[in-house]
């Protein structure tokens, strides 16, 4: 259980969501496809992944490398503030750089809601360990409600496959011990809440 725990927490990682979150959305979404052509979904692919993925990456690794962190795991809440605040800055370049082009308005709204969540667990984190697993997957969720929301859609496969990571990612992160309870849930309904507002009021700046 502990291996499988591992497994699905490196599997759906935090840093992965944003990314996973706008693919579901030009995916699943008929009118984010429509309003966005696969040209531009690969510029959008590309930003979001390096200014969520890459570079947070790359940033945590060279903490590491440095001693700043004991593991790259962060299981030390005081260890995950500088991961948090550099990856904020990183949310809020890509950001930057997308509203550059002219997207799909579920789009901002994505990357709006995730930099929200972000910047709630990084203040949170001052003072209490809360879950990013967690946040991130319930984002995702989030989304998908979201989206259901404003198109006019539904898609119960989609909505039944990510409620099932988030069960999952609840469940290794507490098998992990890496949380207690009430940081899981209060990480799944900080991600959950900012996606799912930004998303269904189509919130961007």
């Amino acid at each position: 259980m502990r291996r499988f725990a591992v497994i699905v927490s490196a599997v759906l990682h935090p840093m992965l969501m944003p990314l996973g979150s706008v693919f579901v959305a030009w995916k699943f979404d008929w009118y984010v496809y429509g309003q966005a052509s696969e040209e531009m979904m690969r510029m959008v692919f590309l930003v979001v992944a390096l200014s969520t993925i890459a570079f947070p990456a790359i940033n945590i690794l060279l903490l590491r490398w440095y001693g700043v962190l004991t593991s790259l795991e962060t299981p030390k809440r005081k260890e995950r503030n500088g991961p948090f605040i550099s990856t904020f800055f990183f949310f809020v370049l890509g950001y930057y750089m997308l509203r550059k082009a002219i997207l799909p308005s579920a789009i901002y709204a994505i990357m709006l809601g995730c930099m929200a969540a972000l910047l709630i667990l990084s203040l949170v984190n001052l003072r209490w360990k809360i879950s990013a697993h967690a946040a991130g997957v319930a984002g995702l969720v989030g989304v998908v409600f979201g989206l259901f929301r404003i198109h006019d859609f539904a898609n119960t496969g989609l909505m039944a496959i990510a409620l099932l990571a988030l069960g999952l990612v609840l469940t290794a992160r507490l098998i992990l011990k890496a949380h207690q309870p009430a940081q899981v849930y209060a990480g799944a309904a900080v991600g959950f809440l900012c996606t799912f507002f930004s998303v269904s009021t189509g919130l961007f700046i």
